[in-house]
């Protein structure tokens, strides 16, 4: 059956029905399907009144959970809690999807998230993208008959995966917001520890967020103010367990890549000074010595400091030369 078809059919006659079957099933409430001119889902529900004012800092931790599943970083947090003021976005669900659907500058906030590397590498298919937004949100998986009412809607383009977790928070039962407000909890609390330069340094790669996300799978109903505590504790600890040299190579892509690289993105540079790439782990491993002088010793490199490395990271880079390599 063509998707346009589909999506016709599942307007006119599942909107009543299925929230009838799923509340009949045990299974969670969803939202009307989104009609031909896309308009925001009539149960989508404000998570704080509209006249409330927004705090950006809030809504960009509830993004960077939503969409990545995480924490943000301090200063991933101070960035995107700009971009939400410069747009004047709003927090509740229903408004949120309405700008994005509308509004090209709050569709670029979204999208730095959604479809940035480390979300594709979460979720590289719109199957994935379902269970990944439940797990990010809730702790948990969809139940069938959810699945395969998102999956549908998904397949038949009548949300993109942009707007599936607006869509999910406005149509969640009440003890799955109340579980998402305590992930955001310990979401905002662990950012705010993240007081050391050691600690700022090493938050960065995916085995860093993958380690943090452990943790915050283990919020549940029960978690309170000292079980945040115990979880940022334990968010600390599993931190600093991370491998060296995979700290060492998120400083590598995120402050060298954008010169030495198979593809440069700096503004200037059509292929990669003298030939040096660090595209993979092992040519960051065969070019230690280099990297060490350039970055520890000299401070030469990036140059001009033109991708703000840090103290802490150029510390990092010491450690796992001298401990790892001499």
């Amino acid at each position: 059956m063509p998707a346009k078809f589909l999506a016709r059919f599942l307007n006119t006659f599942l909107n009543t029905f299925l929230a009838m079957l799923l509340a009949a099933c045990g299974g969670e409430s969803a939202a009307p399907l989104a009609s031909a001119t896309r308009t925001a889902p009539a149960s989508v529900t404000a998570l704080t009144p509209p006249s409330a004012p927004v705090d950006a800092e809030a809504l960009a931790a509830r993004l960077y959970l939503a969409y990545l599943g995480r924490p943000a970083e301090p200063a991933g947090l101070a960035y995107h809690a700009n971009a939400i003021r410069q747009a004047g976005l709003p927090d509740a669900p229903a408004a949120l999807l309405e700008r994005y659907r509308s509004d090209s500058q709050a569709r670029r906030v979204l999208e730095n998230l959604v479809a940035s590397a480390e979300a594709r590498t979460l979720a590289p298919d719109d199957a994935a993208a379902l269970v990944s937004a439940y797990r990010q949100l809730f702790n948990r998986d969809p139940d069938p008959d959810g699945a395969a009412y998102w999956n549908t809607l998904l397949a038949s383009s009548v949300i993109t995966r942009a707007e599936l977790p607006l869509v999910l928070l406005g149509s969640a039962h009440p003890l799955d917001l109340a579980l998402f407000e305590r992930k955001v909890a310990v979401a905002q609390a662990f950012t705010a520890a993240l007081a050391t330069p050691v600690q700022l340094a090493a938050y960065q790669g995916s085995a860093a967020g993958t380690a943090v996300r452990e943790v915050l799978a283990g919020v549940d109903a029960n978690t309170d103010l000292q079980a945040t505590q115990r979880l940022v504790e334990a968010a600390l600890a599993r931190l600093a367990t991370v491998p060296v040299f995979s700290q060492v190579e998120a400083i590598v892509q995120n402050r060298c890549l954008a010169c030495h690289s198979i593809a440069p993105t700096m503004p200037g540079f059509a292929s990669a000074p003298r030939g040096i790439r660090f595209d993979s782990a092992d040519q960051i491993r065969a070019d230690a010595r280099r990297i060490y002088v350039n970055v520890v010793q000299t401070e030469f490199m990036p140059y001009g400091n033109r991708t703000a490395m840090t103290a802490a990271e150029r510390a990092l880079v010491r450690t796992w030369f001298e401990a790892e390599l001499q």
